[in-house]
This record gives structure tokens, sequence and C-alpha cells, in this order.
């Protein structure tokens, strides 16, 4: 006896008894009367497999359905949106990665602020327009417009320093512009020791009117200079 099926029961001949090709089990049945089917277990992979296609079938047969009824567009937008989510239970979560965008440009640092570049810490005390700068033997015109920024400039290192005006730019709609050399005094080049400051102008020639965005402030002219807002 190997093949799966009903027989009489060896333990009591008035009934039957389900052999699952193995071993007796217990299942019972009297004799003459239906035999009840004994359920087999389904393989996990394969039930589960037949799951996601019937929901991927069933959520495209609901939406094809609320076109052909012509129901509200209240009702097509509540039908197709449950269709989707069938579509996503029965199929893999996708992950996407977040690329980290690096900002645009150097950072620039709110008017009235200090900055520090190098050795040096700025500030920017003022500024004043003129049409003309009056030099110690002579006047000089400006091309356009003299826009002397006054700035105060102190030593954070521990040695003394050098500093030159003709480091610094001024940015203006976008453009750089130099000092003017034409324009120079004594606080043109100054040695600053530790821990001390001085006020001093840097005069740039600008178009008439123009608004600065910007100065550079540099500690030499080697140094990545920090930018500070006019």
């Amino acid at each position: 006896m190997s093949a799966p099926g009903w027989y009489p029961d060896p333990s009591d001949p008035s009934r039957q008894r389900y052999f699952d090709g193995k071993a007796w089990t217990e299942n019972y049945a009297p004799f003459g009367a239906p035999t009840p089917g004994i359920r087999q277990p389904a393989k996990p992979g394969k039930q589960q497999w037949n799951w996601k296609w019937i929901a991927g079938v069933g959520a495209a047969a609901v939406v094809l359905i609320a076109i052909a009824s012509g129901g509200t567009d209240s009702d097509k937008k509540a039908t197709v949106a449950e269709s989707n989510t069938a579509a996503t239970l029965s199929s893999p979560r996708s992950t996407t990665t977040a690329k980290l965008s690096k900002p645009a440009g150097p950072v620039v640092a709110p008017a009235g602020s200090s900055v520090r570049d190098g050795k040096f810490e700025f500030q920017v005390l003022g500024m004043e327009r003129s049409a003309s700068k009056t030099l110690i033997f002579s006047q000089e015109q400006a091309k356009g417009e003299f826009l002397t920024v006054k700035l105060r400039v102190t030593n954070i290192g521990d040695e003394a320093r050098t500093y030159w005006a003709d480091n610094q730019k001024l940015v203006v709609n976008g453009n750089t512009y130099e000092p003017s050399s034409t324009i120079s005094d004594d606080s043109w080049r100054q040695e600053i020791n530790p821990g001390l400051s001085i006020d001093t102008d840097v005069t740039f020639d600008i178009p008439p009117s123009a608004v600065p965005e910007q100065i550079v402030l540099h500690d030499s002219a080697f140094s990545g200079g920090a930018h500070l807002a006019l």
C-alpha cells in the first residue's frame, strides 16, 4: 500500500481511514459516505508569486472597468489611486539616493561683520565717493568715480606682518576691480605687529554711481581671500 487514498481502517473495519502514502492520518469516514478531499499544502514560493500576479491583474481590471463605466472624475481618481496602491504592494520597493549639491560660488559674509583671511582680520568702517582725490603734490581725477573703502585691519598672528592695499579687490556687477595704483600714501603699505590694528583706506576707480556688491580682502597676494558684502 503506497498510493495515497482511502482504505479500510486496520484498527476499526467499520470505517475508512486516509493513507497519505507514508503513514495513516487522523482523517476518518464511514463506508458509503462521500470521502472528504485532503488539501495538500502549496509551496510558499509559488503561492506568493501567484498572489502578486493576481493583485497586479486585478488592479489593471479595476482601472479599465472604472473608465468604461463613465463614472465621475472623483470616482475615477479614487479608483486609479487604489489600483496604484495595489500595484505598489505587488512590486518590489525602489530606493533613490539623493545627491548632495555643492554651494555655488564663495561664501559672502554679511555687511558690517568681521572676516579673517590668513593672519589678518578685516572690518569695513565706511565708504565714500568722490570725483577726485587730493594727493600730497597733486590732485588725481577719476576716470569714472573714486570709491574709497575705509578698513580696520588687525594682526591676529604671533609675528609682525605687512599689509598691502593693492591685494584687496572690489566686485561691482560681477566684475573685479583693482585698487587705483596712482593714489598712494603712507597707508598703502604698513607693518602691523601682533595684536595691533590699523585704520586705512583703499580706493577704487569704478563707473559713476555703480553699486559695489562686495570686497574681497586678502592677507597676501596668494591667499584665498575673505568675501564681505557692502
